[in-house]
């Protein structure tokens, strides 16, 4: 079974600002998922996906600053 993530990007206008914003959604399927599937299963601390791909994002955006 193959890795799969699809990333679609569209473009939202924030009602309040009027500012344009990137709205970025994910799509995971094949071994990712069972990844996420197998981690979640093992932690409390993720209870959806979502979650755990906002907590991975956070994590590897803070190893990028530190690495800059």
């Amino acid at each position: 079974m193959n890795s799969s993530m699809t990333v679609m990007v569209d473009q939202f206008e924030n009602e309040r600002t009027g500012e344009m914003v990137e709205g970025v959604t994910i799509i995971v399927d094949g071994v990712l998922k069972q990844f996420l599937d197998v981690v979640r299963s093992r932690s409390s601390a993720y209870p959806d996906n979502a979650t755990l791909i906002q907590d991975a994002l956070f994590r590897g955006l803070n190893d990028i600053k530190d690495g800059l």
